[in-house]
């Protein structure tokens, strides 16, 4: 058993390329913070492990395997004979909160740390998950990054990990913050909202609202965090960075803000508009467009049935067998990425035709 009371953790979570990286870099850089890289092991292997109160090594040899299957572990900085032999000295009574903190705590920084006050967790998946993760970390807090809609989508159309589809793209935006606004309702003072737009444009301002809602004092040196970018590039797979962060390890800018406004055609952003409704207003966005034909309405249907396709299957998906989740959750995201990628690539050469 832990012989001190485990990290409380938090979640950064929200929509795909509206920030979380980069609020996930600021935190990875404060010294009382640890948080890996993404990877939603937690709850993957919750169903088979969650309830365990007595682990044979036999239990955790099972569960080591099973977390080296995780889609994105193979990214960690780890030294993974030292993670299975800390797992085996937890043999006995424990649980699998403690088993998990383990786990996070072999992450190796590229930061130096002390006196650890929390272990962060930066998952997108997560925002539809806040009750599960409530159940196992009761006090956990969440930080949701917002960012606007339009700018979200066009950001998305510049990797391949997602259909780059406006109505499908907004509506999963409208989704998750939907339900982070049901979740803050549920667990008042445990939810943040933060936007990267005021991240961006007062980066003191904004991180120092984060020191706070954690309970962490502020240090300025967190904003030196692109400076161990020599160190990333050495460390981390490289067709990683450059594919989905790029730009990540750069001092903060405002570089990024309203390229939507260049970019998205008059009927991309009304159909952004439309889709988004009274939520960008909640989320502190102007919409363009305010009135909508039948045509624009018609031309949304597909990504919005798409999506809420998604969502419907991920909910029968989770109530699947261990295993049968466990195969879909570790293969789905590649079959999708590789669909984004084909649409992408027959979308370019017809326009080069």
């Amino acid at each position: 058993m832990a012989s001190s009371p485990p990290l409380p953790l938090f979640f950064i979570i929200g929509r795909p390329r509206t920030g979380t990286t980069l609020l996930q870099s600021l935190l990875d850089a404060h010294p009382n913070i640890q948080i890996p890289w993404e990877c939603q092991f937690v709850l993957n292997l919750y169903p088979r492990y969650g309830k365990i109160t007595n682990w044979s090594q036999e239990l955790l040899l099972a569960f080591y395997d099973d977390l080296l299957k995780q889609w994105q572990f193979s990214t960690w900085n780890i030294d993974r004979y030292k993670l299975r032999a800390d797992l085996i000295n937890d043999a006995g009574k424990n649980t699998y909160r403690n088993i998990c903190e383990k786990v996070y705590l072999n992450f190796i920084s590229l930061y130096p740390k002390h006196d650890l006050r929390w272990i962060g967790d930066k998952n997108h998946g997560y925002t539809i998950y806040i009750d599960r993760l409530k159940r196992i970390y009761p006090e956990a807090k969440f930080i949701y990054v917002l960012r606007d809609y339009r700018d979200n989508f066009y950001s998305v159309t510049r990797v391949d990990f997602e259909l780059p589809v406006v109505s499908l793209v907004t509506y999963k935006w409208k989704y998750f913050y939907r339900q982070a606004l049901s979740a803050s309702r549920r667990y008042p003072g445990d939810v943040l909202f933060l936007r990267y737009e005021d991240l961006a444009r007062e980066p003191e301002r904004y991180f120092g609202q984060v020191c706070t809602f954690l309970g962490i004092d502020y240090h300025a040196s967190v904003f030196d965090f692109y400076k161990k970018k020599e160190e990333v590039a050495k460390t981390y797979p490289t067709d990683v960075l450059d594919k989905h962060h790029k730009s990540l390890y750069n001092p903060i800018n405002t570089s990024r803000l309203n390229l939507w406004k260049q970019n998205l055609t008059p009927v991309q952003v009304k159909i952004a508009d439309m889709i988004a409704g009274e939520y960008a207003v909640l989320a502190g966005y102007e919409r363009q467009y305010v009135n909508f034909g039948m045509l624009i309405r018609l031309r949304a249907i597909p990504g919005v049935a798409y999506a809420r396709l998604l969502y419907l299957l991920t909910h029968i998906i989770d109530r699947f067998p261990y295993r049968w989740r466990e195969k879909i959750l570790s293969k789905g995201p590649l079959w999708l990425a590789g669909i984004a990628a084909e649409w992408l690539n027959k979308k370019q050469q017809t326009r080069s035709a």
